[in-house]
């Protein structure tokens, strides 16, 4: 007698199941940095480097779930968000049997136990592409136009204003 009154004073999931959950977090490659956000209040809940077990609650609230967003960083490597939602936990309906409508309507959805989550987040993050910078376009070499070199030029002029043949004039040239 005792034992059929406290399984009816109590809820079926709140006598074999959890409200609040042990979560492993791990990326590849690891030490990466996580924070876990709760999607509906957007409060932050926990932070720190992988691999890491953290404990979440199942609920939001009266009848309501949790939501995460586990979002990881890790240097070279794009950055990756995932969600993270409670379900119904089977032995919430184990109160039709053994809780009772006082299982159902307020001790489980009140203790949360009526929700559970999953026990791990695996993450694989990409690297980063490398892009290259373009490179600039090269300015067009124009070749200097040749001029025949007489022997009249050359004998009237000065030896040091000689011009020779290889010598690039125009814009193109540099000093």
């Amino acid at each position: 007698m005792a034992l059929a009154a406290a399984l009816q004073l109590s809820g079926c999931a709140s006598i074999v199941s959890d409200s609040s959950y042990s979560v492993s977090l791990q990326s590849s490659p690891e030490r990466a940095n996580y924070v876990v956000t709760n999607q509906r209040s957007g409060q932050r809940i926990a932070a720190g480097v992988t691999p890491a077990m953290i404990s979440l609650p199942a609920k939001n609230g009266f009848f309501s779930g949790a939501k995460y967003q586990v979002t990881f960083e890790h240097e070279g490597f794009n950055s990756s968000s995932v969600p993270l939602n409670a379900s119904m936990d089977g032995w919430y309906w184990g109160n039709i049997i053994f809780g009772g409508l006082l299982g159902i309507l307020i001790v489980d959805p009140a203790t949360g136990a009526m929700w559970k989550l999953d026990d791990q987040v695996l993450v694989g993050l990409e690297e980063t592409p490398i892009v290259e910078p373009p490179l600039a376009p090269a300015a067009p070499v124009t070749p200097a136009p040749e001029t025949p070199a007489t022997e009249e030029k050359s004998a009237a002029a000065p030896p040091g204003d000689q011009v020779s043949a290889n010598t690039v004039t125009g814009p193109a040239a540099t000093h």
